[in-house]
């Protein structure tokens, strides 16, 4: 729900770089070989079905073979020139109706269900982003079930389509950390939201703000009745979040941790807030954020909403009513 520097991708490029070379040579290998053999596992057994490629699905192979490594390591900016170059050839609606078979073939040599086995769960790690991007409710992971083996394995969704643009299955711009259930709800739809980007604006507001209705307060304070409380999601951009994900719908389920919030701000006074600083200061004075953290249970600053589930809408609320 807010973005993140580009920067922080480049560096992990560094840290990655022979890993990631040799995901390039071996992605760019199959690729070709689909270009001079073009066929796919089928019928009994693993025997090869020979593919007749089309004029235009030879034209996008030999595009994408002619700029892999950049198509690859393409910034969020790169990959929208890149996106029209292939729309010239095959645009996404067609390549997802009318070529499906060449579509899943690439994808299949592009490698990208091998790679989420292997190396994103350790890439994915290290970006320090652990929650749905999109929600923030949930850990941006999945189980996945092998041969009675259970294994937690980030969950990644593709901003453009791997159905509609097969080309950037494996572009690491394009490879976002959600949750399960946001992954199947934006399925191959459009989400106007840019998680990488060099943009300030971007990287310090976020576009999205919880807060609870001013009248359900009252009531709640009044009454004490939990089911009282309101909780409202705004989208200051018009983004259509909440109509894609349901935003309000999940966090009205969670009006108990409004409920603390709400308790924590009647019983902690400012004076409370100031001596339980000047104590924390005195006794760990390199760990001060740790008190703002303590007190609303979550992440208090917007750089690390990422970093645990629910941490946006703890911190709106928690500014909301006076807390941090």
């Amino acid at each position: 729900m807010i973005s993140i520097h580009e920067s922080k991708i480049y560096e992990l490029f560094n840290s990655y770089h022979l890993e990631i070379d040799k995901i390039i040579m071996n992605s760019l290998h199959a690729v070709k070989q689909l270009r001079t053999t073009p066929d796919k596992t089928g019928g009994r057994g693993n025997e090869r079905i020979s593919i007749l490629l089309t004029s235009k699905e030879i034209e996008y192979l030999d595009y994408l073979i002619c700029h892999f490594q950049d198509i690859v390591m393409a910034s969020p900016n790169e990959i929208r020139t890149l996106k029209g170059n292939f729309d010239k050839i095959i645009d996404g609606t067609e390549m997802a109706k009318n070529h499906k078979n060449f579509k899943n073939e690439l994808i299949v040599r592009m490698g990208y269900t091998n790679y989420r086995k292997s190396h994103y769960p350790s890439y994915f790690s290290q970006t320090g982003v652990k929650a749905c991007v999109y929600c923030n409710s949930q850990l941006a992971v999945t189980v996945k079930t092998v041969k009675n083996e259970r294994s937690a394995k980030f969950q990644v969704d593709h901003f453009l389509p791997k159905s509609e643009y097969p080309c950037f299955s494996i572009s690491y711009f394009n490879l976002i950390p959600v949750c399960g259930p946001c992954n199947g709800k934006k399925s191959a739809n459009a989400v106007d939201f840019n998680f990488y980007s060099i943009n300030q604006d971007d990287l310090k507001i976020s576009p999205f703000e919880f807060y609870l209705d001013k009248k359900s307060l009252v009531k709640y304070r009044i009454n004490g009745n939990v089911e009282e409380l309101e909780i409202k999601f705004l989208d200051s951009q018009n983004r259509k979040f909440n109509e894609n994900f349901d935003i309000e719908g999940i966090y009205n389920t969670q009006k108990d941790l409004a409920e603390e919030l709400v308790l924590k701000s009647m019983i902690y006074n400012r004076k409370y807030l100031k001596s339980l600083q000047d104590s924390f200061k005195k006794m760990y004075p390199n760990r001060m954020p740790m008190v703002e953290r303590l007190l609303i249970g979550n992440y208090s600053k917007s750089k690390d909403i990422h970093k645990r589930p629910m941490s946006k809408f703890t911190q709106d609320i928690a500014k909301q009513l006076g807390l941090i």
